[in-house]
């Protein structure tokens, strides 16, 4: 189903950022979507696997982590994933917007994610 398809793209990914790394170790990368599966799912563990990827909304306090409002339940289920070198030394602040989740009038189900990056 949707979850061993999730599970594999995550994989892939991960992979594809570790190769990335091995050749330029400080290298920049930002992987980002709806990737439907919650910020402690396995999709979520196999991205982050080795220390290649860390998702931003770690960065919010768990009250505000959510993406998505379903029956009442807040989900995050829209990631934006770092390497090392974008976390390090606290040069992103992450934000998700709810301009959408809380309300009823909607333009998408989903709120927008922000990643500032600061010099």
């Amino acid at each position: 189903g949707s979850e061993t398809q999730r599970h594999a793209q995550a994989k892939v990914v991960n992979t594809f950022v570790k190769e990335i790394l091995a050749t330029q170790k400080n290298a920049d990368v930002v992987a980002l979507g709806d990737i439907n599966d919650f910020e402690f799912s396995e999709t979520a563990r196999l991205l982050e696997d080795g220390g290649a990827l860390w998702s931003a909304v770690k960065s919010l306090p768990r009250s505000e982590r959510y993406s998505y409002v379903y029956q009442g339940n807040s989900q995050v289920l829209d990631q934006i994933l770092v390497s090392p070198s974008v976390r390090r030394g606290g040069r992103l602040s992450y934000d998700s917007v709810h301009v959408n989740a809380e309300f009823h009038d909607q333009i998408s189900d989903h709120d927008p994610q922000v990643l500032r990056f600061r010099p």
